[in-house]
This record gives C-alpha cells, structure tokens and sequence, in this order.
C-alpha cells in the first residue's frame, strides 16, 4: 500500500492532486506547526490584474506552540466575500465556474474556526470534484503519531500499514532513506511534470490553485491532466 503525506492545503494546486492520485492512502500531516508562509492557509489564483494570493486569517498568538491541527481561523477578519468576489472576477466567465462557483461558496460559507477541518472537507469536496472520491483520506492526528522529521514520517507510514511512503521531490534532500529500508518500507518519488491548458489568456500561469483548471476544463479533463502528468520515480 502506497502512503503519501501532506499538510492541508486551503484551494491545493495540481501537483497536490497528483500525489493524491498516486497513493492507494493520504494522510493530512495535522501535527506539526505551521510553516510560515506555506500553503495551509493560502494559495494563488489569476485575477483580472495578476497572480493574486488568497489568505484565510488565521489566529497567529501562541502559533509557535501549536498544531496545524489546533490553528484556528480568526473570526474578526472578514474573508469569504473578497475570495468569492476575485473568484468570480477571474473565473466568471470560464466554461465550468458556474458548475462549481456554488458548491465553493458553500464551503466558504461553513467553514467554521478550526482550520484544519475546514481544509479536509476542502479536500474531500474537490476529490469527487476530480473523480478522486474513492481515495482514502485519513488525519495524521488519527494515527498519534511520534518523532520529528523522517522519523515521524516513518511512524505514520508504519501505523497506516504502507509497504511504500511517496515522497515529494523534495525528499530527496531530506529523507534518511536509511530509516525507511531497515523497516522494510519502499521510498517512492512523485514524478510531477506540470500540465499545460488552456486558461483563457495569452500567457500560461502554472503552480495555481486547482480551481484554475477546474474552471476551465471541468474536473473529468482535469483528471485526465493528472494521469498525464507523470508518475511515481523508484530508487534505482
């Protein structure tokens, strides 16, 4: 069974996706920090005037010493309408926004204080989007977890039963492969080469949020798009 393990991602890009499409087990990384800025709370879209980031606020006092799991969304800081309205500025006029703009609002709209439930229901919303939604999603925080780094990587792995652990390319530089081969558990590469699509204008933006394809394409072509991105790279 191949494992692949990621921090939630607030509207994750394609390359997300990918990974997700190529493990038989995702696992939410919910127990480690927030990295500062990283994706768990924002991503980039187009927008009428360029690559603009969406942020959801969240409660930073006391960051330092909590989960990803633990974060919360700052409830004083209005949000949702200004991502909807840029949503809708840049996409609106695409072939396949008014076939999700809905369902996105009302994600939006309950997304409640905890962050990281919010993010999974995200997630769980855009895999049957992508016809992803026999994958298997389980939190980190679900599995209790220990160590630090590889290590911990290697005790969910070993607790979510993996006979494989798919790594992102980045991994490369930081794994200590050592740990994986003594447990018997098969070190993967993602193999991601970033589709091309059309988006509507001249100049093709790659490493967008997902809704950007979506809105265009519609998740079946999508889908298509990720299979066609390349695959998993094993250690020679």
């Amino acid at each position: 069974m191949i494992v692949a393990i990621h921090q939630p991602a607030y509207l994750p890009w394609l390359g997300y996706f990918h990974k997700i499409l190529h493990a038989d087990l995702f696992v939410l990384l919910d127990t480690v920090q927030m990295e500062k800025n990283g994706f768990a709370n924002r991503n980039r879209v187009w927008a009428p005037n360029g690559v603009q980031w969406l942020t959801v606020p969240v409660l930073m006092k006391g960051h330092t010493h909590s989960t990803l799991g633990e974060m919360r969304i700052n409830p004083a800081v209005s949000w949702k309408a200004k991502h909807l309205k840029t949503l809708a500025l840049s996409y609106g006029k695409r072939p396949h926004y008014l076939r999700y703009a809905g369902d996105i609002e009302r994600l939006l709209a309950g997304s409640g204080e905890e962050l990281t439930p919010f993010l999974a229901r995200m997630l769980e919303y855009f895999l049957q989007a992508l016809g992803m939604g026999e994958k298997r999603v389980v939190r980190a925080s679900a599995l209790a977890p220990e160590g630090k780094a590889t290590t911990l990587l290697l005790d969910i792995c070993k607790k979510a039963g993996a006979t494989a652990y798919l790594s992102g390319v980045a991994g490369k530089e930081y794994l200590d492969l050592k740990h994986f081969d003594e447990a018997g558990i098969e070190v993967v590469f993602q193999d991601f080469h970033h589709p091309r699509y059309g988006q509507g204008r001249p100049q093709f933006e790659p490493n967008l949020a997902a809704v950007d394809a979506l809105f265009n394409l519609g998740g079946e072509e999508v889908l298509e798009l990720l299979k066609g991105a390349g695959g998993v790279e094993r250690r020679g």
